[in-house]
């Protein structure tokens, strides 16, 4: 990467977000989340069987998402399939490797040099600078699967003494917290390849509101807002059936640590009290 920003593009999962479908066309659009294989391989027919609908309903569903037909809205979905990672369902389906351990030594560790390697200096600065500003109030947004992630990152954050809100629940509970975003503050979405469509939307909310988007994400292109804002990819490749997590890891840590250094020796301090308190309270024994 070169640049902090990644140029929008109308991707599905776009498309989709941005879309108001109907019931009936939403059950086509729900298709194309989770198994978009069977719009990429299929027919109107075969389509409409599977979403349980109309061969009609699934013409309007393309028209509707902007494509010409619903060949059109084929062909993307193939263009989608081959420049992302094979779905769970199809890694969960390939043969094992020869020795599990060693595939999966030589992913992780392809996957920690391909973020660190992907991540660009200015980019990264700016996002560190974002995070540091306490005049900002930061909202982290994570996806359901990342969300480990995401509340530990919190967690670190507010032992550093920066004060962040974990956004997870329903769409209604996060709604409700964003509607306190001001014009300025930062949003930081963490996802995997494949986007939900209730984050999409959270995040195109809090950034509608003013809020200054951090993108950490497995999917470059991406669907989610990031005009004005930051990119800071990480490497996914399972050998496995779900998306690995350790290149997001990376990024979280590395955000940590120079958010940590920045704030010297104001951590330091802050962290000798914690642990007294720990000690003197039996929370931690060694």
């Amino acid at each position: 990467m070169t640049s902090a920003r990644v140029p929008h593009v109308p991707s599905i999962s776009s498309r989709l977000a941005q879309s108001s479908l109907t019931p009936a066309l939403r059950q086509v659009a729900e298709l194309l989340l989770v198994d978009p294989e069977a719009v990429a391989f299929g027919t109107v027919a075969s389509v409409a069987e599977r979403a349980g609908t109309s061969t009609p309903t699934v013409v309007r569903t393309a028209t509707a998402l902007g494509y010409d037909g619903f060949a059109h809205l084929r062909e993307a979905a193939r263009a989608e399939l081959s420049m992302r990672l094979s779905t769970d369902a199809v890694r969960v389906r390939s043969a094992a490797p020869a020795s599990d351990l060693d595939a999966l030594r030589d992913a992780e560790c392809s996957n920690v040099t391909a973020t660190l390697d992907g991540l660009d200096r200015v980019a990264l600065g700016r996002a560190i600078h974002l995070l540091d500003n306490a005049e900002r109030q930061l909202w982290v947004l994570p996806s359901t699967q990342t969300e480990g992630v995401a509340e530990r990152l919190v967690d670190q954050f507010h032992l550093l003494g920066r004060r962040a809100v974990l956004l997870v629940g329903s769409e209604f509970r996060i709604s409700t917290s964003l509607a306190a975003v001001r014009r300025g503050d930062v949003v930081m979405t963490i996802d995997i390849p494949r986007h939900e469509p209730a984050m999409l939307r959270m995040q195109a909310l809090a950034v509608h509101a003013g809020a200054v988007p951090v993108v950490v994400t497995g999917s470059v292109p991406t669907a989610l807002a990031t005009d004005g804002g930051v990119v800071l990819p990480f490497a996914s490749p399972s050998v496995g059936p779900f998306d690995s997590l350790v290149g997001l890891t990376v990024v979280a840590n590395l955000l940590i640590n120079s958010l940590s250094e920045r704030r010297q020796p104001e951590v330091a301090k802050r962290l000798a009290d914690l642990e007294s308190a720990w000690t003197r309270s039996g929370a931690l024994r060694s």
